[in-house]
């Protein structure tokens, strides 16, 4: 099986302006994601993007703490992100018929795997700012945890228009998938 093409820099961009509508809740932002199979697995490259960032993450908060780290945890923090991503596309394909929406599986994970990409480019500069004490006060802080609650919210709206289910259904899936990815970063990553 051959690797599915890499997405151009149109497609790029057009996924993190569709990122943007669906976070303000603007259902016409999900026109701006491909569609089908294809479309699925192009948008699995975000991972490519998404994990070197999550590695420098963990780097930067564990010396902001002085933990000892070593080349075997940051290989089980890369391995834990990747099994998470793939992860949680496998868990959605069983969840999805629960709630009467598999039909609408690659309409959810497509903006989902994209809105990876500014959502954890954020992140990286949020925490960032916050380790490397460049901003005023708790300011670094305040930017960290509101970058972490736009994620979350953008997951529940990414939820709510692309499977039309209601707030409620769409937190509960975002609260599941927290869950999700503790348990599996508490099996696989040690300490």
């Amino acid at each position: 099986m051959a690797l599915p093409p890499i997405p151009s820099q149109s497609e790029i961009a057009a996924s993190v302006y569709g990122t943007w509508r669906l976070l303000l809740g603007d259902k016409g932002g999900l026109s701006y994601f491909g569609a089908g199979e294809g479309a699925f697995w192009r948008s699995c490259w975000v991972l490519a993007a998404v994990l070197p960032l999550n590695l420098l993450i963990f780097l930067i908060q564990s010396a902001a703490v002085d933990a000892p780290l070593s080349f075997g945890q940051l290989v089980m923090v890369g391995l834990t992100v990747v099994i998470a991503w793939y992860g949680y596309a496998l868990a959605a394909h069983y969840v999805l018929p629960s709630l009467d929406r598999s039909e609408r599986y690659y309409d959810y994970m497509i903006p989902e795997f994209w809105s990876s990409l500014p959502t954890v480019v954020v992140q990286f500069v949020c925490i960032g700012l916050e380790t490397a004490d460049m901003l005023p006060g708790s300011l670094g802080k305040i930017l960290t945890v509101g970058s972490f609650g736009a994620a979350l919210w953008l997951r529940a709206q990414i939820l709510r228009l692309s499977l039309d289910i209601t707030y409620g259904a769409a937190v509960g899936l975002v609260i599941g998938s927290l869950v999700f990815n503790a348990v599996l970063a508490a099996i696989l990553i040690p300490g």
